[in-house]
């Protein structure tokens, strides 16, 4: 029986390579991506194809030959900083997403997944479901927003899974986190833990159980096991669904400095400033329909063994001597 073929659009960035370590085996899978794959990074050439989305003639040529049963659009300019142009965030995401719907009704390709994102929610006291108001602050949530509406506006079997925060790596094949700058907190705390340096902690009175920020955060190796479900489903089933895909619970940021320092067997050291201007106190996703839609659940999300599996990914890029930037 042929194996069903699957295209990645940012099959070489964070999510995509590590979603490509998971689906391989279990079907075709096909990768485009605007820039290079990493060293790390097994992907055969035959399965690579280097382009910009932005050019809608050339992706059409190289999907049409693909010929893809499910595309998972996982492309965009996701680092929220707002000294990127409205305009660049139009262009890679909303001007990128419409080029691959027009693509796939040319081509009469019914099924897509869309990773969005939890930026597109207001802030709100309790867990955040799907149908929570939805007021998107940056320019990259805004535009994710629209994204989404267009998907939706179109006659396609649809899972959009609006993230969280997506963390950690996949230890077999080894896979992680790389980006250039890289702003994420875990990384980031990390890092400084490897380089003893000081680590800043904003805030340190908000209304939470000891005072900083709690967030949501998620293995990455949950986030490849719902998109695989996610695929099974699409492909035997008429489906448009919006879906959470988080943890399911916060962890504050002394939480994950206590984890860090526990797991290290080292002392890390902090500082306290100021509140930043526009962080919300609490932020954490209700998973329940993701639970029932998908029949998953997040297994790998303790705390505890995100940061054990950061911390060998952090080990082998400086074993590697790759020089990982932090902004």
């Amino acid at each position: 029986m042929k194996k069903k073929r699957i295209l990645i659009t940012g099959g070489c960035g964070y999510i995509g390579s590590c979603l490509y370590t998971i689906l391989r085996k279990k079907y075709n899978v096909f990768v485009l991506d605007k820039n290079k794959k990493k060293d790390w990074q097994k992907i055969p050439k035959k399965k690579l194809f280097i382009c910009n989305i932005l050019n809608f003639k050339k992706t059409e040529i190289i999907i049409t030959k693909i010929n893809p049963n499910t595309i998972i659009h996982l492309a965009s300019l996701s680092t929220v900083n707002e000294k990127f142009k409205m305009k660049d965030y139009y262009q890679n995401n909303v001007v990128a997403t419409n080029n691959i719907l027009k693509i796939m009704q040319k081509n009469k390709i019914r099924n897509i997944i869309y990773s969005s994102t939890a930026s597109v929610y207001d802030y709100q006291k309790t867990k955040i479901n799907e149908t929570s108001k939805l007021n998107p602050i940056s320019k990259y949530g805004k535009t994710k927003l629209i994204s989404e509406n267009k998907i939706k506006n179109n006659d396609l079997n649809y899972i959009i899974f609006r993230f969280f925060n997506v963390t950690s790596a996949i230890i077999k094949p080894l896979t992680g986190e790389y980006h250039d700058p890289e702003t994420h907190l875990i990384p980031s705390l990390v890092n400084n833990l490897n380089n003893n340096k000081i680590s800043k902690i904003f805030g340190n009175d908000y209304n939470t159980r000891d005072g900083t920020c709690i967030r949501d955060y998620i293995h990455i190796k949950d986030i490849c096991d719902a998109i695989y479900k996610g695929i099974k489903l699409i492909e035997k089933n008429n489906i448009k669904s919006i879906l959470n895909l988080g943890n399911g619970k916060g962890n504050s940021n002394l939480d994950i400095f206590k984890s860090i320092m526990k797991i290290s067997k080292k002392n890390m050291l902090f500082k306290f400033l100021p509140k930043r201007k526009g962080d919300q106190p609490k932020l954490i996703c209700n998973i329940q329909k993701s639970k029932r839609v998908l029949n998953w659940r997040p297994r790998y999300s303790s705390l505890n063994n995100i940061i054990r599996n950061e911390i060998v990914w952090s080990n082998f890029l400086i074993k590697k001597k790759y020089n990982r930037k932090f902004s």
